[in-house]
Parts: structure tokens; C-alpha cells; sequence
């Protein structure tokens, strides 16, 4: 069972998350079928996102992370809550020699590009982050967007370790971020424990989210909160997709009904695959006419 463990250390002075998120991870590879470069790319970002989303502080909140790059990756979008996350990657086919030792050329398919988040926390505006992506090892890019756009001082590790076949054999990671006014020496301490972030790979296979924060800050006074688990959840639905046949307009969808009979609609983030044919399509029309004609109305008696 994945898991995402925070703790505080230094007196209160440091915010530390330890996270597991090995299911989360080979379930996006076994929906997407991705190569082992972008599997580790989606598998950090999924991570981010499942820590970024329990950051929320309420249900209704919501927040997406979208890569846009020059490389063959093309981009890769996630979206999370606080609890769930799904994502995905434009070219999952994407390939490129490994760097060795288990790591792969994450840079190579990237490129060049930007990373933009968008919160929805229920407020008038959206919150929107951007930054430019540093080498597309995921790991730096996010600590200087954290830095740079959002103004909170982050070293962060991330992992995702595959077998032979390709499988998440673990996935997860460690951030760490300062708090206001944390002693110069303090943070002096925290570049060292940074200095040891090569080893996520070995910790994360081996240890989980709890215990990693042990591995790090053992040796101080930890105030560990209640873990929680994070898992991949998609939101599409029938439901949910109608209102998609909807945005494409009701001209397009007599175009796209004439040329194929039927509609059909590839979630993204699961690849499920939605059909609608001639009378669904007329009846979703319907029922939106239906709609605006009764607000029409209900409008008309207020006034």
C-alpha cells in the first residue's frame, strides 16, 4: 500500500514528506505502456503530484502539473487531490539509451521546456506556477520551480526502480523544505543531508516512506503526523463524458456522426474508451436543450 509519511524536525523548523508510491506508479505503466524512460518521468511526476495534492487542505481543492518540452516526450500532464492522482504522458513510446546503472536518459527525451501548475483552491482565480525546466531530471527541475515560482526553499529526491520486464519494482521519494525563518545553520545542516540524495534509489527500494525519513534524520528529534495513502484514480465517467461530446459542439458532432457513424472518446489519464452513437449523441443534445430552456425560464420568473 502506497503511503505518504510528514514529519517535522529541527524544532519545527524543517517540513519533511517521505512517499511511496509503487502502485500508483506500475498502475500508470500498466495503463499507458510506457517505455522505461517514461515511466520514470510519469512515475516522478505522479509522486510529485500525489505530495503536492496532500498539501491541499480541502477536498474540493484540486491542481494540475503540465510539462511542455521540445524533446520526443512531447509533454506530460498529471492532476491530483488530496488523496488521489492520475496522469500521463503524450508519447509514451518515446525511447533512448540508458545513462547505466539503472538510470535513464531522462534529459535526452525532454529537452528543453516549462513547467507550469495551476491550483484550484475553490477561490475566485486559480493559483498558476511556472518555470523553466532545468535539465529534465525531474528531481532539480521541481526544486527550483518549488524555489523559484512559489518561493519555498526545496531539496527533494525522487525514485522509480523497474525490473527487466519493465515493472515498478518501487517508486517514491523524500522532499524537504525549510520553514520562515530557519537558522543559517540549520539549512547548512540540510545542504549535507542533501549531499547523501544519490542514495535514493538503493533507500526507496528497500525502506518505506516512514522509515526513509528515519534513514535521513534519524539522528534528531522527528514529529512524525498520521500517514495517508495516495492512490491513481481517474474521475472520467459516462457522465463525465458527455459533457466532453458537448464541448465539441453540436455542428462538429453531426460532422464527426455523418463521417463515422459514432463518436468515441479516449480518456487520457486511463484509456478508457467511451462510444456514443447517432441516438446517444441526439439524446445528450436533448437533455442540454432541456437544461437551458428550464434556467431560461427559471431566469424569466425572477425577473
Amino acid at each position: 500500500m502506497d503511503k505518504i509519511s510528514k514529519a517535522l524536525v529541527f524544532d519545527g523548523m524543517v517540513k519533511v514528506a517521505a512517499l511511496d508510491t509503487t502502485e500508483i506508479v506500475q498502475k500508470a505503466i500498466e495503463l499507458h505502456h510506457t517505455t522505461p524512460v517514461a515511466s520514470v518521468i510519469l512515475g516522478k511526476l505522479l509522486t510529485l503530484g500525489a505530495y503536492m495534492g496532500n498539501e491541499l487542505k480541502s477536498e474540493h481543492d484540486k491542481l494540475s502539473i503540465s510539462l511542455t518540452c521540445n524533446g520526443p516526450l512531447e509533454g506530460a500532464v498529471v492532476a491530483a487531490t488530496n488523496g488521489t492522482v492520475r496522469g500521463y504522458v503524450l508519447n509514451p513510446k518515446v525511447s533512448a539509451p540508458s545513462l547505466g546503472n539503472g538510470k535513464q536518459n531522462t534529459g535526452k527525451v525532454i529537452g528543453e521546456g516549462k513547467i507550469k501548475v495551476i491550483k484550484d483552491l475553490g477561490l475566485k482565480e486559480c493559483y498558476t506556477g511556472t518555470s523553466e525546466i532545468v535539465n529534465g531530471s525531474i528531481d532539480e527541475d521541481f526544486a527550483w520551480y518549488f524555489t523559484s515560482s512559489e518561493g519555498q526553499p526545496t531539496a527533494l529526491a525522487l525514485s522509480v526502480n523497474l525490473d527487466e520486464a519493465g515493472n515498478c519494482t518501487s517508486a517514491g521519494g523524500i522532499v524537504i523544505q525549510p520553514m520562515p525563518g530557519c537558522p543559517e545553520h540549520i539549512l547548512v545542516m540540510l545542504e549535507d543531508i542533501a549531499m547523501n540524495f544519490a542514495e535514493i534509489d538503493r533507500l526507496v527500494a528497500r525502506r518505506d516512506a516512514h522509515h526513509l525519513i528515519d534513514d535521513y534524520f534519524g539522528h534528531f528529534s522527528i514529529q512524525y503526523f498520521e500517514p495517508t495513502t495516495p492512490v491513481y484514480q481517474c474521475i472520467c465517467s459516462p457522465t463525465y463524458m458527455k459533457g466532453v461530446v458537448r464541448t465539441i459542439g453540436r455542428a462538429e458532432c453531426v460532422n464527426i456522426l455523418m463521417e463515422r457513424g459514432e463518436i468515441e472518446i479516449v480518456c487520457h489519464f486511463c484509456n478508457t474508451k467511451y462510444r456514443f452513437d447517432k441516438q446517444a449523441v441526439i439524446d445528450i443534445w436533448q437533455e442540454y436543450d432541456r437544461i437551458v430552456k428550464a434556467a431560461k425560464e427559471q431566469e424569466s420568473k425572477q425577473e
